[in-house]
């Protein structure tokens, strides 16, 4: 996955988003913006970016204009895909689920440049989990709840089907949000190690209502031109990395991995090796991820969780995983704080 620096900072559309809820308290962007010499015409320029920190006190000044400490929930079931741009168009446009996450986890960086997600299957469940590069407060947290919230939304318009899910998120529970639970189709907890939603794999054939194989490689285009003009090329690590989180095998052979980047097993372990890494070392960054992503979960035995991993027992598995953080799985399950 491609990393993009934080200043490069968020588009200017998403300013309007949080402008279109704060309305509802009776503020317009006057009241909203000026303090930031922002105004809706700025915003809605296409290369318009906001700084983070300024993103980050311009959700302050919203938290503090409505007291409305739950304001994320809103912002989320407000989410459209047209506000994505491109990566919106491209997802709509995709043929199914399946390959709507696969874009989104592609392209993501391109409109949050601190946010990576991974899509990934374990059994009969699929799996989204976000890593966020950015601690500001309260920005981090409200795009972590509004994205979430904001992907059922869009789930729902571009399938046709209301996606139930389970929900971690890795912060304390926002003052007032225990009344918007009941509206949401998903099991929420929060306190959790990691950034999480997991739902049924069935849903992963859904198809879209807005399909066009053309019109969404046209958009797919754009994105990789984007991709181009911010300077960014994906390092041969980065697409191994995502070759590995979105198969079904963990322990997919260096033989096929070279085969999907089309290139011999002997180049890409030297082109890996002038990156600082090899292909083993990556093997064990996605194993163990996946491996802290099923341990948080009690619907999973150590013996399943080997097996999704292509250990042959728990024990190889249980000395594996104590390499890697240096606590057996039982003990991490217990308290992964520690």
């Amino acid at each position: 996955m491609a990393t993009l620096h934080p200043d490069q900072g968020i588009p200017g559309v998403y300013g309007l988003l949080l402008l279109d809820v704060v309305s509802r308290w009776g503020y317009n962007d006057i009241s909203l913006f000026e303090p930031f010499g922002l105004t809706s015409e700025q915003l809605a320029h296409p290369d318009m970016r906001i700084p983070v920190d300024i993103a980050n006190a311009l959700v302050e000044r919203a938290l503090q204009l409505t007291g409305e400490y739950s304001l994320a929930y809103h912002l989320g079931t407000q989410m459209r895909i047209s506000i994505h741009g491109f990566i919106g168009y491209a997802i709509m446009t995709a043929t199914n689920t399946t390959e709507a996450l696969a874009l989104a986890s592609r392209f993501i960086q391109l409109r949050m440049p601190f946010l990576q997600l991974y899509f990934s299957t374990f059994g009969d469940k699929a799996t989204i989990e976000l890593k966020c590069n950015i601690d500001l407060q309260p920005l981090r947290n409200e795009i972590i709840i509004a994205l979430t919230i904001g992907i059922h939304t869009m789930a729902k318009a571009l399938t046709g089907v209301e996606i139930s899910s389970e929900i971690d998120f890795d912060f304390d529970m926002p003052k007032g949000f225990e009344r918007y639970l009941e509206r949401l189709n998903s099991k929420v907890r929060f306190n959790q190690p990691h950034l999480i939603a997991s739902f049924d794999k069935k849903y992963l054939g859904l198809e879209m209502v807005h399909a066009d194989p053309i019109s969404s490689q046209i958009a797919i285009n754009q994105c990789e031109a984007e991709l181009s003009a911010l300077g960014e090329r994906r390092r041969i690590s980065m697409r191994v990395r995502d070759i590995l989180s979105h198969h079904e095998q963990v322990h997919l052979g260096i033989e096929a991995v070279a085969e999907q980047l089309c290139m011999s097993d002997r180049t890409l372990k030297r082109q890996l090796a002038s990156e600082g890494t090899s292909f083993s070392t990556i093997v064990d960054e996605v194993r163990y991820r996946r491996a802290t992503s099923l341990l948080s979960r009690t619907d999973y035995s150590l013996e399943q969780i080997a097996d999704e991993l292509g250990y042959s027992d728990v024990a190889n598995f249980s000395r594996a995983f104590k390499r890697w953080s240096g606590r057996s799985p039982s003990n991490w399950r217990k308290d992964p704080y520690l």
